[in-house]
């Protein structure tokens, strides 16, 4: 299933391909995935992909837990979020607790919220779904799909394309008989010489019924790179990003966590948002980009409360009559995070 597909007459960076093989015979020393299982602890028995590259950067890929990337690291720094949780699996029952399980599953970098709701657990029409018995859905906190077991589809290093990347593939699928048939389609790529990690999506409407859409993707940041002197840039409203960088972000016992939506500030199709940290290694920053037509709405969580302490960017797609996925139909998405010193 994996694949390096090398030919020696390819660049590679600033080596010619048989060059760099000269220094690093298989290319690991360059670029490395890895299909692993959890041993020990709260995921014992969950799958992972291990992903670095040659500038420092690392990624895993909870391939049973959405197949969200649950972590990432910069030249040794942690700028993804993790819970006490310890990404648990089988993970919990997300309709326990009066439809708020999902935080007893939540932790990781990129949590994907839908794919038929997100936000407040509650219940909505599923006449839709023409069954005598289902009058109604129970919707739980941000829905199912990042607590559903993924279909690898492959995984490997493409170093003949002209910008190398490691990549990754997998399907991930949330339905029920007589319910939605959704199915996620991710890409994840990393540059192998470069600091740019990329996520395409397709989710498509495999069933025979018209299902209703919606996204989120809860992109989580936490400590060391989120700090008291975290800032935020980019394509927003300027008024709240100056609120956001002067206020408080420090970790309090009492602080009551808070999502709030801001409006862009822009008119192109391409939105960026930046988080920097000035205090970390001379400046470290991560953009996240985003098209928001299909995307066209963007919020900030903050958690500074003590031991939970995160921060969290959140584009995404409301559900409504025209985000609608009839049957054979398919939305597309993608997102760009680039880390940089």
């Amino acid at each position: 299933m994996a694949s390096n597909g090398y030919g020696d007459g390819c660049a590679v960076g600033k080596r010619p391909l048989a060059e760099l093989r000269k220094r690093t015979v298989d290319l690991r020393g360059a670029a490395d995935i890895r299909l692993v299982q959890v041993e020990d602890g709260p995921g014992r028995g969950q799958r992972l992909f291990i992903l670095r590259n040659s500038t420092g950067l690392g990624l895993e890929i909870a391939i049973d837990r959405g197949f969200d990337i649950c972590s990432a690291t910069w030249r040794g720094v942690n700028i993804g979020w993790n819970s006490a949780n310890n990404l648990p699996w089988p993970p919990n029952s997300v309709d326990a607790e009066d439809g708020v399980g999902f935080y007893r599953n939540l932790d990781g970098f990129i949590v994907t919220c839908g794919l038929d709701h997100f936000g407040a657990a509650g219940r909505s029409n599923a006449t839709h779904f023409m069954h005598k018995h289902r009058k109604e859905v129970f919707n739980p906190l941000h829905g199912r799909i990042s607590s559903q077991r993924a279909t690898i589809s492959g995984y490997g290093i493409e170093w003949e394309k002209d910008t190398p990347v490691i990549w990754a593939e997998g399907l991930v699928r949330q339905s029920s008989v007589f319910g939605e048939n959704l199915v996620l389609r991710r890409r994840v790529e990393v540059e192998v010489f470069g600091g740019t990690v990329r996520i395409d999506d397709i989710v498509g409407n495999k069933g025979f019924r018209p299902t209703p859409h919606a996204i989120l993707y809860h992109v989580n940041f936490g400590y060391p790179f989120l700090d008291e002197t975290i800032k935020i840039a980019g394509s927003l409203e300027p008024s709240q990003m100056e609120m956001f960088n002067s206020e408080n972000k420090a970790p309090r016992d009492d602080f009551i966590d808070y999502f709030k939506e801001i409006p862009f500030a822009v008119d192109t199709s391409e939105v960026v948002v930046e988080l920097c940290n000035e205090a970390i290694g001379g400046g470290l920053r991560t953009q996240l980009a985003f098209d928001r037509n299909s995307l066209p709405d963007f919020g900030v969580w903050r958690a500074f409360q003590s031991g939970v302490y995160a921060l969290a960017f959140e584009p995404m797609r409301r559900a409504s009559k025209e985000t609608e996925l009839l049957p054979g139909e398919r939305a597309s998405y993608w997102l760009r995070l680039t880390l940089m010193s």
